[in-house]
């Protein structure tokens, strides 16, 4: 927790300190290079494939922080900076767990690596940007079973290449040195490994990172392509267009079996493929900012399958149509838009375990964010690139009131594909970026309507209920409010932000006369820096802090005073992070349209100590303890006042 609020912290503080800079259009053009601080999320899954731990599958986490190098080769032309950046970084993300009292997992990662790609505008001194590549991970890791040589993993350690995506604000301090604060979020692929007694585990990742960097300028600066200002004006993206897309997407298929038919937990399989869409939509322009509606269609093969050992059969799992209906806001400067995007999707998902009696196979449906980069090409021509992210509450799947089992799934896609705009072949051309033409700086407050995913994780680290992690994912509204203060300095605006919102998620899953398993959100608050680029009425910002939900997170047996009963609700503390894009309709009154992302720290919670966890023969009894988490991403409209 330390780490996230030094990281968070670190962002609101690079907000200040840059007060000072002038918005005197600093040459972004060249190479350059830097060094930086940060913290780091890692989380692991293991999947039992061969049913040596009653098939489950467990979520670990760990904090850490980073320290690294960066550098990277940035062109600028009319507002538009393209590049490409490097980071090199150490790692101190280092985890022990002792599951069920006879078993110690070492779970590190002390390297990270990426090459990426990034798109941002550049006005004045400041940059906000897109960014996407490929990432490296070193894994030391192991998995010992004290009284079972043979059924131990002694390294399951791995380099690992994967998907680099995040987004951040850089801004100039004078003609060298510039600070930038981002977030990337790392997803790598699957690894497995097989022990003496032939039984596997397959291993995914995921890495969080939310940095701070020092950048040093290179070689002349004086040169050409200074980021002025006000260098012009955007593009016109306003009409209807439609659009063709190729990508890949890697999904979580997760299967909870409620009533303990098959040892209990949650099972859960990751699957990867390729994507191929179509879509279309429709696009408002007022001066530089963007509204649009967006439906998308994508085909692909996401699927895995596997045989279990102990003659229990097949599991096949997949994901093979995805439907979304979005809205899209964004910021134009020259041919380039940079959006956020927030909607509703749908995907047919098989999801079948032979030796469950039940099927969680369905349509599931999900709330969506994500954000992306569209440019023209010519006239009516644009290339576009994007990256979103799904959470599905699924099918509940219920035999009889004692056999019940719950599917749910995520989903993460890049993509890169073309839009044809239908209509005028003398559509306008952008030139640049439109000077800030509004005042954003000073106190404001206002109103918000949001949608919510929340994922709720419990992890049985005692093997109390034969180990695992029980998923619970829930879909809601909220509404609330929000209050905060800007200061601006030319085309820059930084400031602070707290809000507050009630929200309607909740989702409950009972066996009949066994055990219930329920999550629900009933508030969720941050405070927030935020920093970005006003452009016309418009500003783009980046944002990250400190959030907090209020979690209503229980297993209960029929007892509520059984040993196995766990209360884990609580407010739950952790990080939080977004983008926004937000338009004045007035001198006083102005929209916005915001995606968060939010994680929560593990929360550890020991039942009765005068009671013994029940785990099977051969495991020592102890006190009961079982970790809750929390994680959500959310899609805010709001409307501020300023005073």
């Amino acid at each position: 927790m330390k780490r996230i609020l030094f990281s968070a912290s670190s962002v609101l503080a690079m907000s200040v300190s840059t007060a000072y800079a002038q918005d005197t259009g600093h040459d972004w053009n060249g190479w350059y290079a830097g060094v930086q601080l940060g913290s780091t999320q890692h989380k692991t899954t293991y999947e039992d494939v061969d049913y040596d731990w009653f098939g489950s599958t467990i979520d670990l986490r760990s904090l850490g922080g980073s320290v690294g190098v960066t550098g990277g080769y940035n062109i600028v032309s009319d507002n538009v900076l393209l590049g490409i950046a490097a980071d090199l970084s150490y790692l101190t993300n280092s985890e022990e767990y002792i599951y069920s009292s006879d078993v110690q997992i070492q779970n590190d990662v002390d390297l990270l690596a990426s090459l990426r790609g990034r798109v941002g505008h550049a006005v004045g001194d400041t940059v906000v940007y897109t960014t996407a590549g490929l990432a490296y991970a070193n894994f030391e890791r192991s998995w010992t079973e004290f009284n079972d040589v043979d059924d131990t993993w002694p390294d399951l350690g791995d380099g690992k290449l994967g998907v680099a995506l995040g987004f951040g604000l850089e801004q100039a301090i004078n003609e060298r040195l510039s600070v930038a604060g981002a977030f990337q979020t790392n997803i790598f692929g699957e690894n497995s490994s097989t022990n003496p007694n032939d039984f596997t585990l397959r291993i995914n990742d995921r890495i969080h990172t939310l940095s701070l960097a020092v950048n040093y300028k290179l070689g002349d600066v004086a040169g050409n392509g200074a980021a002025t200002a006000a260098n012009g004006t955007p593009a016109d993206f306003s009409g209807a267009y439609v659009g063709g897309q190729l990508g890949g997407a890697f999904a979580d298929i997760s299967t909870t079996d409620v009533n303990f038919e098959e040892f209990g937990s949650t099972y859960d399989v990751g699957n990867s493929g390729a994507l191929a869409g179509i879509s279309g939509g429709y696009n408002w322009q007022m001066g530089a900012t963007v509204l649009g509606v967006e439906a998308k269609v994508n085909a692909g093969d996401l699927s895995e399958s596997y045989d279990f050992s102990q003659g229990l059969g097949d599991v096949v799992t997949s994901m093979d149509q995805i439907v979304s209906l979005r809205g899209r806001a964004g910021v134009a400067a020259g041919d380039t838009l940079l959006y956020v995007l927030g909607g509703v999707s749908t995907a047919d998902v098989e999801n079948n375990y032979e030796f469950f009696d039940g099927d969680t196979s369905d349509t599931y449906t999900g709330i969506t964010v994500g954000a992306g980069v569209e440019q023209f090409i010519n006239s009516n021509l644009s290339w576009t690139t994007e990256a979103s992210y799904t959470l599905f509450d699924g099918k509940e799947d219920a035999i009889d009131d004692n056999e019940v089992y719950k599917g749910t799934a995520d989903l993460l896609a890049v993509s890169a594909g073309v839009n044809y705009y239908i209509g005028a072949s003398d559509r306008s051309q952008g030139s640049g970026a439109l000077a800030a033409s509004h005042d954003w700086s000073g106190p404001y407050a206002g109103i918000d309507l949001g949608a919510m995913a929340n994922e709720a994780s419990i992890t049985d680290v005692d093997y109390d209920e034969f180990g695992g992690t029980f998923d619970t994912v829930s879909l809601g509204a909220g509404l609330g409010g929000h209050a905060g203060y800007n200061w601006q300095n030319g085309s820059f605006v930084y400031g602070v932000v707290a809000d507050v919102a009630a929200y309607s998620n909740d989702e409950s899953i009972t066996s009949d006369g066994y055990r219930t398993i329920a999550s629900s959100i009933s508030a969720m608050g941050t405070l927030r820096g935020r920093a970005g680029i006003a452009t016309g009425d418009s500003l783009l910002y980046a944002t990250a802090g400190l959030g907090a939900v209020q979690s209503d997170l229980v297993h209960n047996e029929p007892d509520a005073d059984d040993p196995d009963s766990f209360d884990l609700s609580d407010t739950r503390l952790g990080a939080v992070v977004g983008l926004g894009v937000e338009h004045a309709l007035s001198d006083s009154i102005s929209f916005k349209v915001e995606t968060l992302y939010f994680t929560s720290n593990d929360d550890e919670y020991t039942q009765d100590p005068t009671q013994e966890c029940d785990g099977p023969d051969g495991f020592d009894g102890e006190d009961c303890a079982m970790i809750g988490v929390d994680s959500n991403i959310t899609i805010k409209a709001g409307v501020s006042f300023s005073f």
